[in-house]
């Protein structure tokens, strides 16, 4: 009888402690942490760095509506004219000021003749010439018309992503939108103010913002 106590007794014991390991729960959490942490800070890095490209992406795009908005207001636009709208196409970006370099901007008016050919009524560029040239002559005659033309505005910045997982390099983010005069047939991109009429402005930054001076014609 004793040695089957005694049996019996050990037995519970030895069953026991594993037992008791298995239920034991504490310390769960920790591990399951430990396992799941990594995961769900590369999916928030990954997140975080496409958020904010998507942002400035529709900063630039937004930047591009401005400037030929601000630029079919008018019938004429001088250089200073299109100082000012240079500026609140910058400001609309709201980009740093030492990436102001990677900014280029261009503004163009064209028209369209009774022969079906394209005059160009002016162009302004911001950081030098753009890296390709607007083909106006691709436009549908609905677009541009020899009674209605067009302001053609282009905006590309070279963005420097957070390089956290999935944009190792530098892109360019590009938009163009394409708009009709408001007050007018055309839009003259045009300044008589130096005595030689210049439908070619030079755009650059001076004291943090751009400033605009006249360069010849378009050829």
């Amino acid at each position: 009888m004793t040695r089957k106590k005694h049996k019996s007794l050990k037995t519970r014991l030895l069953a026991s402690l594993p037992s008791k390991f298995l239920k034991n729960k504490d310390g769960i959490a920790a591990i399951e942490f430990a396992f799941i942490a990594p995961v769900m800070l590369f999916m928030y890095f990954g997140m975080a760095e496409v958020a904010t490209a998507i942002s400035v992406d529709r900063q630039v795009s937004h930047s591009a509506n401005v400037a030929g908005d601000l630029a079919t207001q008018s019938e004429t636009v001088s250089v200073d004219e299109m100082s000012e709208i240079m500026t609140a196409t910058m400001m609309t970006m709201g980009i740093p000021s030492s990436k102001q370099n990677k900014v280029k901007i261009e503004i163009s008016s064209y028209a369209r003749a009774s022969d079906d050919s394209i005059i160009q009524k002016g162009r302004a560029t911001l950081n030098g010439p753009f890296p390709s040239t607007f083909d106006a002559s691709k436009l549908d005659t609905r677009i541009l018309s020899s009674t209605s033309g067009i302001v053609v505005a282009r905006v590309i910045y070279g963005y420097e992503p957070l390089k956290l997982r999935y944009m190792q390099s530098d892109i360019d983010l590009k938009e163009t939108f394409m708009l009709k005069p408001r007050k007018s047939a055309n839009v003259d991109i045009e300044d008589n103010s130096g005595g030689t009429p210049s439908n070619n402005y030079s755009c650059v930054f001076s004291g943090g913002k751009p400033s605009c001076s006249a360069n010849g014609n378009v050829s």
